[in-house]
């Protein structure tokens, strides 16, 4: 049951990168993603194994505008399961929302994320609302579905194949579907694909 539960959360629960975004106590993590869409920047620290806080600066491509402020992402669950696992995340960011020669205005977003993955399968989800004043309110989805060619070991580079599909209310290609291959090896991931438009996918985490 609580197999069937974890993977149902991940199935309906809609980071380009959503990688653990809440690290291990006393961590430090930067987080950067870039598509069509967007571009992002995340610093957060984490005080504990459920919360992470930090400041993120995510740059709107098409819409031409940006938002900078602090993030907290809160680890709700993680259920262990024999040879898989789930995870699910919540998030809020608050700050300022400004275009070029603009004043600045009060803007941020919630989003929820899961995930669920054995050593060869992995299933992911994201759904972002963002809302700032001046530029109104838009909605995200993600989802990603991945295959390991081969099941490392612990210490080994490990790599994943991703189908991913992105719907943003807010872009004129509403939604984007996109191949991206994850390179993930101790500490350090790095993520490079291609939407079926031709726009690159780079992404990025460091811990220390």
């Amino acid at each position: 049951m609580r197999f069937a539960f974890a993977a149902l959360c991940a199935a309906l629960v809609a980071t380009p990168v959503a990688a653990r975004p809440v690290s291990w106590p006393g961590g430090v993590t930067l987080m950067q993603e870039l598509d069509p869409i967007m571009a992002s920047a995340l610093l957060h620290y984490t005080p504990n194994r459920h919360i992470s806080l930090g400041g993120r600066y995510l740059r709107m491509r098409e819409e031409r505008w940006q938002l900078s402020g602090a993030q907290a992402t809160w680890l709700v669950n993680r259920w262990n399961m024999p040879g898989a696992q789930a995870n699910l995340y919540v998030a809020g960011m608050a700050g300022a929302a400004w275009a070029d020669g603009r004043t600045a205005r009060p803007g941020g977003f919630v989003e929820a994320q899961a995930d669920w993955e054995n050593r060869r399968v992995m299933v992911m989800g994201m759904a972002r609302l963002t809302h700032a004043q001046g530029f109104g309110t838009t909605d995200m989805q993600t989802v990603r579905l991945g295959w390991a060619p081969y099941a490392g070991g612990y210490g080994d580079a490990h790599l994943w194949l991703f189908a991913q599909a992105r719907r943003d209310s807010g872009s004129r290609d509403e939604v984007q579907p996109a191949f991206v291959a994850r390179l993930f090896y101790r500490t350090m991931l790095l993520e490079a694909g291609v939407t079926d438009r031709g726009g690159l996918v780079l992404n990025s985490i460091f811990r220390f």
